[in-house]
């Protein structure tokens, strides 16, 4: 995808942000590319965010530098709370990683991240997004609003590790998830669901593809491999698509079918892959 290709709503995003970026950290961004749902051509106006890589270039990062970063941070305050204002809702928010230039083509596990910031979360030397899914995404189809075409940024996705990285994060991070989903009793939301049914089918899609796919993609594989995903994933699906949500199955039994497509996927993962 082009630039010229993106939806407006990114377009006035990142040049919102590279403006406050330019103003705050003067000289210092010397690339910038999206990845996300931009790169896998599956942006949807009004309910995705914006991830992005930031290259620094420069010296090392000093405190200064780090306390610019937390403005840049906090300078899209302003402008969510306008979308908020006018319904518009939380949609188009930049989310960034940022790595120094001489880190840059190194292995993605072994580069050290300056900070990141996701939401209303801002983390000092980590980057979860600095990982062998996002650079596999960044190569297939990263849009560089800055700098030179990334097939000269010198990335290693180190592919060999996608399919261990995916297994690890099921294991470490959606497993916890699980269970603290299995323990409560109130009704789910089709915003959980959708996050907590197609987050793991992400990883799952992936280990048995070996291909970064959509939550949406995602979502259609899941029905294919498992039979707990029937009408659960339909909901997941109305939500992230902005469609009426199915009656069946009733809202009651979302959480129970939630947490069973889960453990589905959790225990495959723990299982040999055949591709």
């Amino acid at each position: 995808m082009r630039v010229d290709d993106l939806h407006p709503e990114v377009v006035d995003a990142v040049a919102a942000y590279l403006r406050a970026a330019d103003r705050l950290l003067p000289g210092r961004v010397v690339a910038c590319a999206i990845a996300g749902s931009v790169a896998l051509g599956a942006y949807r106006p009004g309910r995705s965010d914006v991830d992005l890589l930031v290259v620094l270039g420069g010296g090392s990062v000093r405190r200064a530098d780090m306390r610019a970063l937390r403005r840049l941070h906090r300078s899209q305050l302003p402008r969510l709370a306008a979308r908020v204002v006018r319904r518009q809702g939380l949609a188009s928010t930049c989310d960034a990683s940022f790595v120094h230039v001489s880190e840059l083509t190194r292995p993605v596990t072994a580069i050290r991240p300056i900070a990141s910031h996701t939401g209303e979360r801002f983390a000092v030397g980590e980057a979860f997004d600095v990982n062998p899914v996002m650079w596999r995404e960044l190569v297939g189809g990263g849009v560089v609003v800055r700098g030179a075409p990334i097939a000269t940024w010198g990335l290693d996705p180190e592919p060999d590790r996608l399919v261990a990285w995916n297994r690890a994060n099921l294991d470490g991070y959606w497993r916890s998830v699980r269970d603290r989903a299995a323990r409560r009793a109130a009704p789910m939301t089709a915003s959980a669901v959708a996050w907590c049914a197609l987050g793991p089918a992400r990883l799952d899609a992936t280990i048995v593809t070996s291909r970064i796919l959509s939550k949406d993609q995602a979502g259609v594989v899941a029905l294919a491999r498992f039979a707990e995903a029937a009408g659960i994933v339909d909901v997941a699906l109305a939500h992230l698509r902005g469609d009426p949500i199915p009656e069946q199955p009733p809202r009651a039994e979302w959480r129970r079918r939630t947490v069973a497509l889960m453990s589905a996927i959790l225990d495959a993962s723990a299982e040999p892959s055949d591709t």
